[in-house]
């Protein structure tokens, strides 16, 4: 939903979103909505049964089952639970003249769509869908419309990235596959240098740990790296011990995707020298110096570089005091300083 604010959008703002949520992915939208339809009028065309009377049974003509409550919830009482969510989702998140004056008054234009997520529409076409299989008794019969409504839902509704773009992770982890010998790479090369030697020297030295000193240290004993935007946040996800030198919303911006809303300029010097780094290693900046690439190494104590092999400016950044640990994955890595 990038670049969808309230400001921008004013009431049309809840209708964006919620086409931007579905994409082209529409008829899971439409399968809810008939699910429900069909639902509400079943209830009310369904008579109300009168409770029959009571029976005595005497104990020897007991059937077991044929007296208890069943353990699964009727079809009604679902129906109203959906149609309670969609209600409270109208009343407030998804009312355009409740949120356009009360939404920006907490500063989360730009965030406000991550409500869109507890929408109940992908879980009704799921429960609707499963209803009209459950209801066929033909177990044969069953599988097949079971297995005509997966193809469908596979391969016609355009998902998102698309069954055919898929990657399986081949790994435990469930991460781009060079992410672990990348940063096991790291790790092992920056424990050799002076700069993790006097961290660990300093940590040894510390005995309260929830002293800044110690924090300070602490920190230091791990590396600060810069990786590729496509593997850079399941790095993140993958080892807390390798720092990265840009957070999410200063790589997005980067990267020209504005969907935080927030933007830097000449005059952020934060953004800056972190750009200078970036520009450096895919050559994207020829008037860059070698010095200004270092006061922006120095400044922001970055020591590993991660780039694509056959997108690394090399040649810049070893005349500019960086060594090449050597290349894993069809990553190569550069390190700065000793």
């Amino acid at each position: 939903m990038a670049g969808i604010t309230i400001k921008e959008y004013g009431l049309a703002f809840v209708w964006a979103c919620l086409k931007e949520y579905l994409g082209a992915s529409w008829p899971i939208a439409l399968i809810f909505v008939v699910g429900i339809a069909v639902g509400i009028a079943a209830v009310i065309m369904k008579r109300k049964k009168k409770d029959p009377p009571l029976e005595v049974v005497d104990a020897r003509d007991y059937v077991p089952g044929k007296y208890e409550d069943s353990p699964l919830p009727d079809s009604s009482s679902i129906l109203w639970m959906f149609l309670s969510i969609v209600l409270l989702c109208l009343l407030t998140v998804m009312n355009p003249f409740l949120v356009r004056p009360l939404i920006p008054k907490f500063g989360m234009t730009t965030v406000y769509y991550r409500f869109f997520w507890i929408l109940p529409i992908t879980f009704g076409a799921a429960y609707w869908l499963t209803r009209v299989v459950g209801s066929i008794r033909r177990k044969l019969v069953q599988a097949a419309v079971f297995a005509v409504i997966l193809g469908g839902m596979a391969f016609i509704i355009p998902l998102n990235p698309g069954i055919p773009n898929v990657r399986i992770p081949t790994n435990v982890y469930k991460v781009d596959g060079a992410v672990p010998v990348l940063c096991d790479a790291i790790h092992e090369d920056y424990e050799k240098t002076a700069a993790y030697q006097k961290a660990a020297e300093k940590l040894a030295g510390i005995t309260d740990r929830n002293s800044k000193k110690w924090l300070k240290w602490s920190g230091k004993q791990y590396p600060l790296c810069v990786f590729p935007y496509g593997i850079e946040f399941s790095v993140r996800q993958y080892d807390p011990t390798i720092r990265l030198l840009f957070n999410r919303n200063l790589r997005l911006f980067y990267e020209g995707n504005t969907s935080t809303g927030i933007s830097y300029d000449a005059s952020h010097k934060r953004y800056m020298r972190r750009k200078q780094v970036l520009d450096a290693m895919y050559g994207k900046d020829p008037d860059l110096t070698s010095q200004e690439f270092q006061e922006a190494m120095e400044e922001t104590g970055t020591r590993y570089l991660v780039v694509e092999e056959h997108l690394a400016n090399g040649g810049f950044l070893v005349r500019a005091g960086c060594r090449q640990v050597g290349v894993v994955a069809g990553y190569t890595i550069f390190r700065y300083g000793d």
